[in-house]
């Protein structure tokens, strides 16, 4: 197959684009992760087995109480559900690195903009993140960003959301210094099972307050004790 020159040398897509196509996958996460919550009410309501409750009695014949197709069926359901969810985040983690790495326009000549704009490498709360630790007088501000929440784990159960800056996370902070925040975090977490920690995180579309979340890091039904997945911000940046 020959591929026109002019298709070819077609431009990669520029920021607009991609938080246009980050927007679109936001919503068709919601839609899995509702679809997700719906099963499983479904699957524990009266007659149901459960996610895993067991299908057959003692003497290995099918539950009398259970509705054993239709368990089966929604835990079908349920696993390609959480597969493409699981895909998706993955879409998203790689375009919002995209986004983030993206050059800044090259900045023109002063008689021909005579008020320069804002550079637009990253979305507008995460500039204002970025901008706030980099003055001299401001407050320890965002050093990481959510680009993973597990629906279910206890990060999903806080209100913590994919695309939140973190602040603070229970006492992690860029007040620490240049240590390895995510080492402290991971530390923290460990030492913190099952006590509520205090998250602070900027989210676009909040205001200009920061946003406290209570989150109590837990064994839960997936990976790890929160549910979810933290980039450092300069990295993604």
């Amino acid at each position: 197959i020959v591929v026109p020159r002019a298709r070819a040398a077609m431009s990669a897509p520029g920021a607009a684009d991609l938080k246009a196509e980050l927007k679109e996958l936001m919503n068709k996460k919601d839609d899995i992760e509702r679809r997700l919550a719906a099963v499983s009410e479904e699957l524990e309501s009266t007659g149901m087995g459960g996610l895993r409750g067991k299908l057959v009695d003692d003497e290995g014949y099918p539950r009398a109480d259970v509705d054993v197709h239709a368990t089966r069926t929604l835990r079908n359901q349920h696993a390609r559900l959480n597969t493409d969810h699981t895909e998706l985040m993955r879409v998203i983690e790689t375009k919002m690195h995209e986004l983030y790495a993206m050059p800044a326009p090259p900045k023109r000549e002063a008689a021909e903009q005579p008020a320069p704009k804002p550079e637009a490498a990253a979305p507008s709360w995460v500039q204002k993140a970025i901008n706030a630790a980099a003055a001299p007088s401001a407050p320890p501000r965002a050093w990481a960003v959510v680009d993973e929440v597990a629906p279910g784990g206890p990060a999903h159960a806080s209100g913590l959301q994919v695309g939140d800056l973190v602040v603070r996370f229970g006492s992690v902070s860029l007040a620490d210094g240049p240590s390895d925040l995510l080492a402290s975090l991971s530390a923290e977490v460990s030492a913190s099972e099952g006590a509520e920690l205090q998250v602070v995180v900027v989210r676009e579309g909040a205001g200009e307050d920061d946003l406290e979340l209570k989150l109590t890091p837990r064994r839960w039904d997936g990976r790890g004790l929160l549910g979810c997945h933290l980039s450092p911000l300069d990295k993604a940046s």
